[in-house]
């Protein structure tokens, strides 16, 4: 029965259909869900697809930056290689060397040319980096005070050259290093010397002697050495700002490797070591010499008070400093204890005179009398009238003898095997360096130090030979008249004196004048010989002797400011003052031409006074005007 219902019903399918209906609604339901899935499988790809789109502009974008920071990054790399090699820090400095220099310095003035090194270096530095920020189109940084004999020396180096020059020089430092142990050590300097830093070669770990030496250009002149330079474009060719049109057509001025040699020459001239054993040699040979000014010739004559200062010719500076240890020591080697005490005295008198002999010379200078001048000696021989050249050997440097300076810089700066053929020319365009170094920038600074230096030392002992004056001055005793030089000065003392002082006129215009004063130094009173009026004139005489017997001084002192007009005036005063004594002395005894009536009056003239026991007694001295 079963079996037979379910035949019916496919029967009835049959009959009506529905078994093709159920199949496309299936087949429609299936394409539906695929066409849906479809559209969400297309919506996540559009999705990815965006995203993906996206990144790759971001990484395009960043592709481009990281392509422009590159480029960026390779010009900043090349600038900076440009800079290094223009700054040649190691050829200039050594931190470990320089540390060790400083901690034993205790001079300042040591320690400044170390200061003033690392100021010229710094100078130089900033030049080339602000170059560098114009080409790269910075700004250039906010300029500061800066020197202007340096400007040559900047535009130099911000150019090149100091990399330049040290391809054919030694290094500042190394020739100061040399130049020291040369002068301080016995045995001289070691090429086996290693600095803090050296690369150490060998079994034995020391440094490379060819350190120590100039760098040798065999393969070509300086000449085609310059000439290869300035075909590259690393020389560049720098012209003088200074000077008229004939000094700019000088050969010099037209050399491709002067700009070269002025770095080189200044950076050698500001090192430590170098400046400071180049001054003590200077001090050592450095003379001083004087020469009048027109207005010094016609006013200085054997009279004057500047005669001899004015024909100084090449004087030691030495005289005026204390002499050096060593140079001490063996002037006094093999002398017994009082053969040293008489050196060192002579040593000590020769600078205190000298010292004092430069303080009149400034004062000469400061009235255009004289010109003064510290220099190297001469090399000319000796003319007996060479104040009235024209041109003043001293202040030329070729008429100087600089040997005892170049040679010690020969020997640190040239190659030790001399002058050969192939190292001529170049050891040539050294010994240019080292006399440009000398003449233009050291010994210029050495006769700058060594005049303050003379100043200050004369004033120092100026100031004390001045002070022991006013000590003696101060302590002096009172006036001591002649008649009590024979008493002991405690058991019969001077006491206060009544004086009378004479202050003759300079000028013959002038009054001279005579002033009393008492023992408590108040003024008494006053008389004025007119100009004009002699002293031993009848009236005039009568009226001093008056003066005097009114004050009745122990002593008359009159000033030197007069001159001869002076001890002139001396003398006469001396023969009034007798006179005048005389008169007191008898006043009570008639003279014999002298009546009754005269007698009587000049009794009554004296009766006012008070009557003395003692006999008058007056002197009359000369004295100069700072004691009066």
């Amino acid at each position: 029965a079963t079996a037979k219902g379910d035949d019916d019903d496919d029967d009835d399918d049959e009959l009506f259909g529905k078994d093709d209906d159920d199949e496309d609604d299936a087949a429609k339901e299936a394409k539906s869900a695929q066409k849906l899935n479809l559209e969400s499988h297309l919506k996540t790809i559009q999705v990815l697809i965006q995203e993906r789109a996206e990144r790759v502009a971001g990484l395009a974008t960043s592709l481009k930056a990281s392509q422009v920071i590159n480029a960026t990054s390779l010009i900043s790399q090349s600038a900076a290689i440009q800079t290094t090699k223009k700054i040649c820090y190691s050829n200039l400095w050594n931190s470990g060397d320089y540390r060790q220099y400083l901690s034993s310095l205790t001079d300042h003035r040591h320690i400044m040319d170390v200061y003033g090194y690392l100021n010229l270096l710094k100078e130089g530095n900033n030049s080339i980096l602000n170059k560098n920020a114009l080409q790269n189109g910075e700004s250039e940084r906010k300029k500061r005070s800066r020197r202007f004999d340096r400007d040559y020396y900047r535009t130099c180096v911000s150019e090149g050259l100091r990399g330049i020059c040290y391809q054919f020089v030694l290094a500042p430092f190394r020739a100061g290093i040399k130049l020291e142990d040369n002068m301080t050590l016995a045995n001289g300097f070691s090429y086996e010397r290693a600095l803090p830093g050296d690369n150490l070669e060998g079994e034995n770990g020391l440094s490379d002697p060819r350190r120590w030496i100039p760098p040798v250009v065999t393969t070509s002149s300086p000449t085609d050495f310059a000439s290869d330079k300035v075909g590259s474009g690393e020389l560049v060719l720098l012209s003088s700002t200074q000077g008229n049109e004939a000094e700019l057509e000088h050969p010099e001025l037209k050399d491709p490797l002067r700009g070269c040699r002025y770095v080189a020459a200044m950076e050698l001239a500001y090192e430590p070591r170098i400046r400071r054993h180049l001054r003590s040699i200077f001090k050592a040979h450095a003379v001083m010499s004087t020469r009048p000014t027109s207005k010094g010739m016609n006013n200085i004559d054997a009279f004057h008070e500047y005669y001899g200062f004015h024909l100084i010719r090449s004087k030691p500076i030495k005289d005026h400093f204390p002499m050096d240890e060593n140079e001490s020591e063996n002037k006094k080697f093999g002398l017994s204890y009082s053969e040293r005490k008489e050196v060192d005295e002579e040593m000590n008198r020769r600078e205190r005179l000298s010292c004092l002999q430069f303080l009149s010379i400034l004062k000469a200078e400061r009235a255009g009398e004289i010109t003064v001048s510290v220099h190297m000696p001469l090399l000319e021989n000796f003319n007996p009238l060479w104040y009235k050249d024209e041109q003043d050997a001293s202040r030329s440097r070729e008429s100087q003898d600089l040997n005892p300076m170049m040679e010690k810089l020969e020997r640190v700066y040239l190659p030790p095997d001399g002058d050969m053929d192939e190292s001529n020319e170049w050891n040539e365009e050294r010994r240019k360096i080292l006399r440009l170094a000398l003449t233009n920038f050291l010994l210029p600074q050495f006769e700058a130090e060594c005049r303050r230096d003379l100043r200050e030392a004369s004033t120092k002992i100026g100031i004390a030979a001045a002070a022991e004056n006013l000590r003696t001055m101060a302590m002096e005793g009172p006036y001591r008249p002649s008649h009590l030089l024979g008493e002991n000065r405690f058991l019969v003392p001077t006491g206060d004196l009544p004086i009378v002082g004479v202050c003759c006129a300079s000028d013959p215009k002038e009054a001279t004048y005579l002033a009393s004063t008492t023992e408590q130094g108040e003024l008494g009173d006053h008389i004025a010989i007119p100009s004009g009026t002699r002293i031993d004139d009848p009236k005039m005489s009568e009226r001093v002797i008056t003066f005097l017997i009114q004050a009745r001084p122990s002593v008359v002192v009159v000033g030197t400011g007069g001159g001869l007009a002076s001890r002139l005036l001396t003398r006469k005063l001396g023969d009034l003052v007798t006179q005048a004594t005389e008169r007191w002395n008898n006043r009570f005894v008639q003279a014999q031409d002298e009546d009754d009536e005269d007698f009587e009056t000049r009794i009554r003239d004296y009766a006012h006074e008070d009557d003395d026991e003692e006999p008058w007694k007056c002197n009359v001295d000369l004295v100069e005007d700072n004691v009066a």
